[in-house]
């Protein structure tokens, strides 16, 4: 741990805030050893470097789709504009069944339990998307919105930096406002009658493709992912309480 730096935390379904270590000690014993390895394993090889951003998604198998491929992917942060239409998430986790759709779970497959998403709704002065895309940038991403017309390809697609790669609505495609915001287009080339890919398609071989590129990386200097130790710390924490009944009332009988 670093001097000065507060140690990961962990807050229970009924708000106490525990140690993730002291977490991870009570609830180690009470997990399989074939668990903990999975989620050891999963956060040792999630990339944080390379995220999706996607812009008023219309269906919800596709949001749906989008999740499960990039968290299937290692893919840890997601972006989502929200203009006429609310990004997906299941009913029981969100704020208001009214505003909310349901995730499909068979297309999911609970991906939205893994990965970090943040949404943008924008307001009176700015625009969802141009919200989202500013918010990436803030984070030190390079946004790079996906168009049919792209001076970029999809492997000149520099990776120099963290990247996030923007894909817009099933028809109409990213707004204008979003797009001038951003770094920069790419294209996925086409090379047959059919003018586009299902986005989900395109998430996946877009996604598929830089996450490659950006492992090559880590390789060449040692490292299979980019979660600090804290943060896998704070995640299998999180994920080992989620897999437990009652967590509360166990954490508040082993730590008070």
């Amino acid at each position: 741990m670093t001097l000065g730096v507060s140690p990961p935390i962990y807050t229970s379904p009924d708000g106490v805030v525990y140690s993730a270590e002291d977490v991870v000690r009570v609830l180690t014993p009470l997990s399989s050893t074939n668990r903990l390895d999975r989620i050891q394993s999963v956060l040792s090889r999630r990339l944080t470097s390379v995220s999706l951003g996607v812009e008023d998604l219309h269906h919800e198998h596709n949001g749906a789709a989008c999740l499960r491929t990039a968290e299937g992917l290692g893919i840890h942060h997601i972006y989502a504009a929200e203009i006429r239409n609310t990004y997906p998430l299941p009913n029981s986790e969100a704020s208001s069944a009214k505003e909310t759709r349901r995730i499909p779970r068979g297309i999911s497959m609970h991906a939205h339990r893994w990965i970090e998403l943040t949404t943008f709704r924008g307001n009176q002065n700015t625009h969802a998307g141009v919200e989202m895309v500013r918010a990436a940038q803030s984070n030190g991403y390079q946004v790079y919105g996906a168009g049919p017309r792209g001076q970029f390809e999809l492997l000149e697609l520099p990776m120099d930096k963290p990247i996030m790669v923007l894909f817009g609505n099933e028809a109409q495609g990213l707004q204008a406002e979003t797009m001038a915001a951003c770094d920069g287009v790419f294209r996925i080339p086409m090379f047959g009658f059919t003018e586009s890919f299902n986005i989900s398609v395109s998430v996946g071989m877009v996604l598929e493709q830089l996450g490659a590129r950006r492992r090559a990386q880590l390789s060449e200097i040692g490292i299979n992912g980019e979660l600090s130790s804290d943060e896998q710390l704070r995640l299998t924490a999180e994920w080992l309480a989620r897999d437990m009944k009652r967590v509360d009332l166990i954490l508040h009988r082993q730590l008070g």
